[in-house]
Protein backbone atom coordinates (compact mmCIF):
# COMPACT_ATOMS: atom_id res chain seq x y z
CA UNK A 1 0.00 0.00 0.00
CA UNK A 2 1.09 2.92 -0.79
CA UNK A 3 0.88 6.59 1.30
CA UNK A 4 1.35 9.54 -0.60
CA UNK A 5 1.34 12.85 1.40
CA UNK A 6 1.18 16.53 0.13
CA UNK A 7 2.58 19.40 2.39
CA UNK A 8 1.14 22.54 1.19
CA UNK A 9 0.84 25.78 3.61
CA UNK A 10 -2.44 25.64 5.20
CA UNK A 11 -3.58 21.76 4.89
CA UNK A 12 -1.70 18.32 4.14
CA UNK A 13 -3.24 15.84 2.19
CA UNK A 14 -3.07 12.01 2.76
CA UNK A 15 -3.63 9.27 0.61
CA UNK A 16 -3.65 5.66 0.70
CA UNK A 17 -3.39 4.09 -2.43
CA UNK A 18 -3.83 0.15 -3.03
CA UNK A 19 -5.02 -0.33 -6.45
CA UNK A 20 -7.70 2.70 -6.06
CA UNK A 21 -7.88 5.35 -3.20
CA UNK A 22 -8.77 3.44 -0.15
CA UNK A 23 -8.61 6.78 1.69
CA UNK A 24 -7.76 10.46 1.33
CA UNK A 25 -8.13 13.00 4.05
CA UNK A 26 -6.70 16.21 4.82
CA UNK A 27 -5.40 17.94 8.27
CA UNK A 28 -4.25 21.97 8.99
CA UNK A 29 -0.64 22.28 8.78
CA UNK A 30 1.21 23.14 11.79
CA UNK A 31 4.82 23.59 11.86
CA UNK A 32 6.50 23.30 14.85
CA UNK A 33 5.03 19.56 15.50
CA UNK A 34 7.52 17.13 15.97
CA UNK A 35 8.00 13.71 14.26
CA UNK A 36 6.58 11.53 17.30
CA UNK A 37 3.25 14.29 17.70
CA UNK A 38 2.56 13.73 13.94
CA UNK A 39 3.47 9.93 14.25
CA UNK A 40 0.35 9.98 16.83
CA UNK A 41 -1.80 12.08 14.53
CA UNK A 42 -1.57 9.87 11.52
CA UNK A 43 -2.00 6.74 13.57
CA UNK A 44 -5.34 7.59 14.50
CA UNK A 45 -6.20 8.93 11.23
CA UNK A 46 -4.90 5.69 9.87
CA UNK A 47 -6.87 2.96 12.13
CA UNK A 48 -9.99 4.76 11.19
CA UNK A 49 -9.27 2.71 7.83
CA UNK A 50 -8.39 0.00 9.47
CA UNK A 51 -4.44 0.49 8.36
CA UNK A 52 -1.47 0.32 10.26
CA UNK A 53 1.63 1.63 9.60
CA UNK A 54 3.23 -2.30 9.15
CA UNK A 55 0.74 -1.98 6.01
CA UNK A 56 2.38 0.24 3.99
CA UNK A 57 5.42 -0.53 1.56
CA UNK A 58 6.07 2.61 -0.04
CA UNK A 59 5.48 6.21 0.73
CA UNK A 60 5.73 9.65 -1.31
CA UNK A 61 6.48 13.25 -0.36
CA UNK A 62 5.22 16.52 -2.17
CA UNK A 63 6.30 19.38 0.59
CA UNK A 64 6.70 23.19 -0.02
CA UNK A 65 6.78 23.52 3.51
CA UNK A 66 10.82 22.63 4.16
CA UNK A 67 10.69 22.40 8.14
CA UNK A 68 7.80 19.85 7.42
CA UNK A 69 10.04 17.95 4.81
CA UNK A 70 12.20 16.70 7.29
CA UNK A 71 9.73 15.71 9.87
CA UNK A 72 7.76 13.53 7.30
CA UNK A 73 11.23 12.13 6.59
CA UNK A 74 11.82 11.35 9.91
CA UNK A 75 8.44 10.02 10.49
CA UNK A 76 8.14 7.93 7.56
CA UNK A 77 11.28 6.81 7.27
CA UNK A 78 10.49 4.89 10.85
CA UNK A 79 7.49 3.01 9.74
CA UNK A 80 9.11 1.90 6.34
CA UNK A 81 12.64 1.19 7.06
CA UNK A 82 14.00 3.57 4.61
CA UNK A 83 13.41 6.66 3.07
CA UNK A 84 9.98 8.01 1.84
CA UNK A 85 10.61 9.46 -2.21
CA UNK A 86 10.71 13.18 -1.47
CA UNK A 87 9.22 14.75 -5.12
CA UNK A 88 12.30 16.94 -6.15
CA UNK A 89 15.62 17.13 -8.32
CA UNK A 90 16.55 13.69 -9.86
CA UNK A 91 13.41 12.47 -9.11
CA UNK A 92 11.37 10.82 -12.49
CA UNK A 93 8.66 12.51 -13.05
CA UNK A 94 8.16 12.17 -16.46
CA UNK A 95 7.26 15.89 -16.81
CA UNK A 96 10.04 18.00 -18.13
CA UNK A 97 11.08 21.33 -16.65
CA UNK A 98 11.54 23.78 -19.40
CA UNK A 99 11.98 26.98 -17.24
CA UNK A 100 14.60 28.95 -16.06
CA UNK A 101 15.13 27.49 -12.67
CA UNK A 102 14.03 23.86 -12.33
CA UNK A 103 14.91 23.20 -9.02
CA UNK A 104 12.55 26.36 -8.01
CA UNK A 105 9.43 24.67 -9.33
CA UNK A 106 6.96 23.62 -6.58
CA UNK A 107 6.22 19.60 -5.90
CA UNK A 108 2.74 20.11 -5.81
CA UNK A 109 2.99 22.53 -8.79
CA UNK A 110 4.48 19.59 -10.34
CA UNK A 111 2.71 16.49 -9.10
CA UNK A 112 -0.65 18.69 -10.21
CA UNK A 113 0.78 18.95 -13.45
CA UNK A 114 1.51 15.49 -13.79
CA UNK A 115 -1.81 14.15 -13.06
CA UNK A 116 -3.39 17.00 -15.25
CA UNK A 117 -1.56 15.92 -18.10
CA UNK A 118 -2.51 12.37 -17.40
CA UNK A 119 -6.01 13.17 -17.15
CA UNK A 120 -6.25 15.72 -20.19
CA UNK A 121 -3.08 15.17 -22.34
CA UNK A 122 -1.19 17.97 -23.55
CA UNK A 123 -1.60 20.69 -23.74
CA UNK A 124 -3.23 21.64 -20.33
CA UNK A 125 -3.28 24.22 -17.60
CA UNK A 126 -3.81 23.33 -13.86
CA UNK A 127 -4.84 25.80 -12.17
CA UNK A 128 -4.38 25.43 -7.86
CA UNK A 129 -6.41 27.70 -5.29
CA UNK A 130 -4.09 26.97 -2.65
CA UNK A 131 -2.42 29.83 -0.28
CA UNK A 132 -1.41 31.21 -3.38
CA UNK A 133 -3.14 30.35 -6.87
CA UNK A 134 -0.28 28.33 -9.42
CA UNK A 135 -1.16 28.49 -12.52
CA UNK A 136 1.09 25.19 -14.80
CA UNK A 137 1.20 25.52 -18.24
CA UNK A 138 1.91 22.10 -20.03
CA UNK A 139 2.95 22.04 -23.64
CA UNK A 140 2.23 20.48 -26.32
CA UNK A 141 5.35 18.31 -26.02
CA UNK A 142 4.42 17.24 -22.22
CA UNK A 143 6.73 19.82 -20.86
CA UNK A 144 5.65 22.26 -18.18
CA UNK A 145 6.91 25.84 -19.46
CA UNK A 146 5.96 27.75 -16.72
CA UNK A 147 2.71 29.38 -15.41
CA UNK A 148 1.66 32.13 -13.04
CA UNK A 149 1.73 32.84 -9.05
CA UNK A 150 -0.63 34.87 -7.42
CA UNK A 151 -1.78 35.87 -4.28
CA UNK A 152 -4.46 33.29 -3.23
CA UNK A 153 -7.81 34.30 -2.48
CA UNK A 154 -7.94 33.82 1.48
CA UNK A 155 -4.77 35.54 1.36
CA UNK A 156 -6.05 38.58 0.04
CA UNK A 157 -9.10 38.96 2.30
CA UNK A 158 -7.16 38.59 5.31
CA UNK A 159 -4.75 41.64 4.03
CA UNK A 160 -7.67 43.62 3.37
CA UNK A 161 -8.96 42.96 7.33
CA UNK A 162 -5.15 43.25 8.61
CA UNK A 163 -4.49 46.81 6.76
CA UNK A 164 -7.35 48.43 7.03
CA UNK A 165 -9.28 50.05 10.60
CA UNK A 166 -12.91 49.16 9.24
CA UNK A 167 -13.56 46.54 7.30
CA UNK A 168 -14.18 42.94 9.14
CA UNK A 169 -13.47 39.47 8.30
CA UNK A 170 -16.23 38.47 5.79
CA UNK A 171 -16.80 34.59 4.46
CA UNK A 172 -15.73 33.94 1.69
CA UNK A 173 -18.75 33.04 -0.48
CA UNK A 174 -20.15 34.51 -3.84
CA UNK A 175 -22.91 37.49 -2.86
CA UNK A 176 -26.01 37.56 -4.77
CA UNK A 177 -25.00 40.47 -6.74
CA UNK A 178 -21.94 42.57 -7.59
CA UNK A 179 -23.54 45.99 -6.84
CA UNK A 180 -22.74 45.12 -3.03
CA UNK A 181 -25.73 46.81 -0.92
CA UNK A 182 -23.64 46.79 2.74
CA UNK A 183 -20.08 46.74 3.42
CA UNK A 184 -20.47 42.79 3.72
CA UNK A 185 -21.85 42.09 0.51
CA UNK A 186 -19.53 44.81 -1.13
CA UNK A 187 -16.28 43.33 0.28
CA UNK A 188 -17.28 39.84 -0.78
CA UNK A 189 -18.11 41.17 -4.33
CA UNK A 190 -15.02 42.37 -4.45
CA UNK A 191 -13.06 39.55 -3.40
CA UNK A 192 -14.69 36.61 -5.10
CA UNK A 193 -16.09 38.48 -8.22
CA UNK A 194 -12.48 40.80 -8.36
CA UNK A 195 -10.68 37.21 -8.36
CA UNK A 196 -12.52 35.52 -11.16
CA UNK A 197 -11.86 38.14 -13.19
CA UNK A 198 -7.54 37.92 -12.14
CA UNK A 199 -7.99 33.90 -12.88
CA UNK A 200 -10.12 34.82 -16.39
CA UNK A 201 -7.47 37.39 -17.57
CA UNK A 202 -4.64 35.27 -16.64
CA UNK A 203 -6.23 31.77 -18.50
CA UNK A 204 -6.81 34.38 -21.40
CA UNK A 205 -2.88 35.60 -21.87
CA UNK A 206 -1.50 31.91 -20.66
CA UNK A 207 -3.68 30.77 -23.76
CA UNK A 208 -2.37 33.44 -25.89
CA UNK A 209 0.78 32.27 -25.05
CA UNK A 210 0.92 28.72 -25.46
CA UNK A 211 -1.95 27.86 -27.48
CA UNK A 212 -5.45 26.92 -26.87
CA UNK A 213 -5.40 24.37 -23.53
CA UNK A 214 -8.40 22.41 -21.23
CA UNK A 215 -7.85 24.08 -17.89
CA UNK A 216 -8.70 21.69 -14.75
CA UNK A 217 -8.54 23.07 -11.01
CA UNK A 218 -7.91 21.74 -7.77
CA UNK A 219 -7.25 23.11 -4.09
CA UNK A 220 -9.71 24.57 -1.50
CA UNK A 221 -11.14 27.07 -2.68
CA UNK A 222 -11.64 25.62 -6.65
CA UNK A 223 -14.86 24.63 -5.35
CA UNK A 224 -15.78 28.81 -5.02
CA UNK A 225 -13.88 30.07 -8.17
CA UNK A 226 -14.12 27.69 -10.40
CA UNK A 227 -17.76 27.16 -11.64
CA UNK A 228 -17.65 30.89 -11.85
CA UNK A 229 -14.96 30.61 -14.59
CA UNK A 230 -15.86 29.44 -17.84
CA UNK A 231 -12.46 28.39 -18.92
CA UNK A 232 -12.21 25.91 -16.48
CA UNK A 233 -13.59 22.49 -17.73
CA UNK A 234 -12.87 20.05 -14.71
CA UNK A 235 -12.40 20.43 -10.97
CA UNK A 236 -10.57 17.68 -8.79
CA UNK A 237 -9.84 18.62 -5.53
CA UNK A 238 -7.31 15.47 -5.26
CA UNK A 239 -5.22 16.34 -8.38
CA UNK A 240 -2.15 16.69 -6.55
CA UNK A 241 -2.62 12.95 -4.54
CA UNK A 242 -2.83 11.49 -7.70
CA UNK A 243 0.05 13.13 -9.37
CA UNK A 244 2.14 11.51 -6.20
CA UNK A 245 0.85 8.20 -6.73
CA UNK A 246 1.74 8.48 -10.53
CA UNK A 247 5.52 9.96 -9.35
CA UNK A 248 5.27 7.22 -7.16
CA UNK A 249 4.86 4.51 -9.48
CA UNK A 250 7.61 6.25 -11.48
CA UNK A 251 10.05 5.61 -8.95
CA UNK A 252 9.45 2.96 -6.75
CA UNK A 253 8.64 -0.85 -7.58
CA UNK A 254 5.51 -2.04 -6.39
CA UNK A 255 5.76 -5.06 -3.98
Amino acid sequence: MLLAVDIGNTEIGFGLWDGGWRARFRVRTVVGKTPDEYDVLLRALLSRDGVEPGCLSRAVVGSVVPPLTQVFRELLGGWLGREPLLVGPGVRTGLPLRVDHPSEVGADLVAGAVAAQAKLGAPCIVVDFGTATTFACVDREGALRGGAIAPGLAASAEALKKRTALLPEVPLEAPPQALGRNTRQAMQSGLVFGYVGLVRELLRRLAAELGQAPVIATGGLAGLIAPLVEEIEEVDPWLVLDGLRLIADRNLPSP
